[in-house]
């Protein structure tokens, strides 16, 4: 049964119905409990559901082979889920901070009680949970929305651990900090959509695999038969994977017909060896030395 729950579809379907889940704890505990950060919590929640389902159809699209329109495959679908959920989050840090605020500066405090306390609780408890799930499986597959998704149950856990703190200092008899733990809430979910954002806008950018990786690649091709030596490399980010375009350098008395079929050879090999690598375009050049 675990093993059907280790893959993106199936881990944000269980995210979905988590957050369904503990929109309504929030609730219940937001109001009978009557605490504001708790029900700022809620309303995170409901906009958790939203970007779930987003980041569902996301991982769905990004799944479709490659066709005419699309030659590329369908990969920045999933980037294109991780900037919708970035930019959900934004909206709810904004809220909640203007309604914590305007809390503050009213002094419309109330005293949260023992309901809000185990609600929030609850909250941490399986929020934690759902991001070690979830960071596991996105790292494992390269998927940015899953990971997006990881890092907003992270976002959730710092934010249900400062609403616990506002609840339970409010108890002690001092109320504002309610509406303060709301505060740091939304500052909090802030910086998490930004941070999102900055990781995924460079991948529809057609960002670089990195040096780090072409370096790796570079040593990889020289060390491959019959390649004297690798001119260049460069390549382009397509959703979790990229696509490598590279020259390299071969005998100048070498027939077309054999650099084409080392031209094969080092791509099927380079994608064997490197899973994230998607297609690989090699160019042959006559090495100047012979």
């Amino acid at each position: 049964m675990l093993e059907k729950l280790k893959t993106p579809i199936a881990c944000t379907k269980l995210g979905l119905g988590f957050n369904i889940f503990l929109l309504i704890l929030k609730l219940v505990g937001g109001i009978w409990g009557r605490s504001q950060a708790l029900l700022a919590d809620a309303l995170n929640s409901l906009l958790d559901i939203v970007a779930n389902i987003v980041v569902w159809l996301g991982i769905k699209i990004a799944e479709r082979p490659p066709d005419r329109e699309h030659p590329y495959g369908h990969g920045n679908a999933d980037n294109l889920a991780a900037i919708f959920v970035a930019i959900v989050l934004f909206i709810t840090g904004a809220y909640i901070g203007r309604e914590a605020f305007s809390t503050i500066i009213e002094k419309n405090y109330a005293t949260p009680n023992i309901i809000a306390t185990l609600a929030a609780i609850i909250t941490i408890l399986i929020k934690l949970s759902l991001y070690r799930f979830t960071v596991k499986i996105g790292r494992e597959y390269r998927s940015p929305a899953v990971i997006a998704n990881a890092q907003d149950h992270r976002s959730d856990v710092l934010i249900s651990l400062g609403a616990l703190i506002g609840i339970i200092v409010a108890q002690l008899g001092y109320p504002i900090l309610d509406p303060i733990a709301g505060l740091y809430i939304a500052i909090s979910i802030l910086r998490q959509s930004v941070k999102i954002l900055r990781e995924n806008v460079g991948t529809l950018m057609v960002s670089s695999p990195g040096s780090d990786l072409e370096k790796e690649l570079k040593e990889y091709i020289s060390n491959l038969s019959e390649v004297q030596k690798v001119a260049w490399i460069k390549g382009r980010a397509v959703g979790s994977g990229y696509y490598i375009d590279a020259a390299i350098c071969v005998r100048g008395d070498m027939t077309v017909s054999r650099g084409h079929e080392i031209a094969h050879d080092i791509g099927t090999a380079v994608k064997a060896a490197f899973p994230t690598i998607l297609d690989v375009l090699v160019h042959i050049e006559p090495d100047s030395d012979y």
